[in-house]
């Protein structure tokens, strides 16, 4: 039987460090600045210098999926050692599962599934790394896709941004477009059905907001034992504060931090903050 290599993309926003420790294979996106500078995401743009063109250069930020040749790419270099499990960001927002799947079809008869995560950034990440655990755990295919399609329903992304700009600028604001034009000190509370952003709740003040998303949680997870993980785009306090808020609330043994990365954060803008968590 073969080995199973897990692949995603980079808007699953995870660590590095759990990127190596799990073998997990990344194919990048790309970032293109003012419509010329193209970067790949996590490869040769960083986070940091991604936040840093956005906020302080004032540039704009336009994202590309892989195409099926970069894809194609990478399932050459696994194939034939591993059957490859492919998860990658919502269809609804990004073709870059379907660049997946037209790669896999240029290789008949090889093992490779290609998954929906129906979900972006950690919340994609958290089921990247449900399967990854279960791949390194020597799992067989058919048990490791049956934890997948079990995840998916679990995962729930909530998150609150500093402005709706980048959103609608991206095109992806989807039920949030109801939102536009509320006053400044208003934040939105969003989250994420079938990939679809959809407004939760208003609150005044982004204090208040991150106050509410460490409360969301703890409502939704109801006690029970969950995998979570806050994440931000250039707002570490925020983050923090969030962890600090949701530690003695909720049932989280290793929460994870992690930086919202320069693809989704370009649908997202600066400030963002977010958490997300699936039920054990």
């Amino acid at each position: 039987m073969n080995k199973i290599a897990i692949v995603t993309d980079s808007t699953a926003d995870l660590p590095n460090e759990l990127v190596s420790q799990y073998g997990i294979t990344v194919v990048p996106l790309k970032v293109i600045f003012n419509g010329n500078d193209t970067f790949f995401d996590g490869v040769d743009m960083q986070t940091e210098e991604f936040y840093q063109r956005l906020t302080e250069k004032g540039q704009t930020a336009t994202t590309s999926q892989p195409s099926p040749a970069e894809f194609a790419d990478c399932y050459g270099h696994l194939l034939p050692q591993y059957s490859i499990i492919s998860i990658h960001i919502s269809s609804v927002m990004s073709g870059t599962a379907q660049s997946a799947r037209v790669a896999r079809d240029m290789f008949p008869g090889s093992d490779i599934e290609v998954v929906d995560s129906k979900s972006c950034s950690m919340g994609l990440g958290l089921l990247v790394l449900e399967a990854a655990r279960a791949a390194m755990m020597g799992k067989s295919k058919a048990d490791i896709m049956d934890i997948i399609h079990k995840t998916i329903p679990k995962i729930r992304l909530f998150f609150s941004v500093d402005s709706l700009k980048y959103l609608k600028e991206g095109g992806r604001i989807g039920k949030a477009q109801a939102l536009l034009g509320a006053i400044l000190s208003i934040k939105p509370i969003l989250y994420l059905n079938e990939g679809v952003v959809e407004p939760y709740e208003k609150v005044r003040g982004k204090a208040r907001a991150i106050e509410r998303l460490a409360q969301i949680i703890a409502e939704k997870a109801g006690g029970k034992r969950i995998k979570c993980c806050v994440l931000h785009g250039d707002a570490p306090e925020g983050a923090e504060l969030v962890l600090k808020l949701l530690t003695p609330i909720v049932n989280c043994d290793k929460p994870i931090i992690s930086k919202v990365g320069p693809v989704v954060g370009t649908h997202v803008g600066p400030g963002v903050v977010g958490a997300v968590f699936i039920t054990e």
